[in-house]
């Protein structure tokens, strides 16, 4: 096979409108790892959103979360690997997004936790799969508080400020940080040495596989690392104008199972 791995953003790319795999793209990737392939999820989602996606898939070794940030035995739950954010770092931007009253959330364990729900985290906890937890005080200090060393910050605001506001945190905090986005109404900040390409790396490492035998497949800011790493990168219609520009090929959106379509055209070729 030319291509030995797949790697796969899960939102947007992998799952349709609804959240959903369709049964086109489950045959595809079976096809695919039964023919010695390997296909693995990278994906900005925390880990206990992403591990009930790879098991419906029956996927099995590692799961890539977090942007990279968590490597985790799908079967078995262990983290193999993992980077975080110095709680120190991590408490100084908190106290900036509190003086700007802006919404985020940090993760700890399988939880993800916040001052105080809205309507985002319970957004959030519905397309996540996952259980939050209130601080009931400052974030910024219960981080300072239990050292927490988190894999990733994670802010949702209205889309129409989002822009201008990465801009801003990438002028003051992009020395320490990587910050991006997701959807239109996330931000998300993660260690500055990670990516989703470091994670992909690694892993062609790992299964003694070039980059030229991989391919990457996603739709937002977060997987153009990947998508220019790979030997082959696919952004799937959806995606945005960035991503497409420095894509090799364009595939069908997720609501025309554009994961089925890149695999059936690409991932047997000899």
């Amino acid at each position: 096979m030319k291509y030995k791995i797949i790697c796969c953003d899960l939102d947007d790319t992998l799952l349709d409108n609804d959240g959903n795999i369709s049964e086109e793209i489950k045959k595809s990737v079976a096809r695919f790892v039964d023919a010695g392939g390997k296909f693995t999820i990278v994906t900005g989602r925390m880990t206990a959103g992403a591990r009930p996606v790879a098991a419906e898939l029956d996927l099995h070794g590692e799961l890539i979360t977090y942007q990279g940030s968590v490597v985790t035995d799908i079967d078995t739950g262990v983290v193999l690997d993992s980077i975080s954010i110095p709680w120190e770092q991590a408490a100084e931007i908190g106290r900036y997004l509190e003086s700007r009253s802006v919404y985020y959330q940090t993760y700890e364990g399988d939880e993800f936790i916040t001052e105080k729900a809205n309507i985002y985290t319970v957004y959030y906890g519905r397309i996540s799969h996952a259980e939050f937890r209130e601080t009931k005080i400052k974030l910024s200090d219960y981080i300072t508080e239990t050292r927490l060393s988190p894999p990733k910050l994670l802010i949702m605001e209205p889309e129409e400020v989002v822009p201008a506001l990465e801009e801003e945190l990438k002028e003051k905090f992009g020395h320490m940080f990587r910050i991006n986005t997701s959807k239109p109404f996330l931000i998300e900040i993660i260690p500055k040495e990670m990516n989703k390409a470091v994670a992909v790396e690694r892993l062609g490492k790992k299964y003694n596989v070039k980059k030229e035998e991989i391919i990457c497949i996603g739709d937002s800011e977060n997987d153009l690392p990947m998508i220019q790493y790979a030997g082959l990168g696919v952004a799937v219609a959806n995606a945005t104008d960035l991503v497409k520009r420095y894509a090799d090929v364009i595939a069908p959106s997720n609501q025309e199972n554009g994961v089925a379509w890149t695999i059936d055209n690409y991932g047997f070729l000899k």
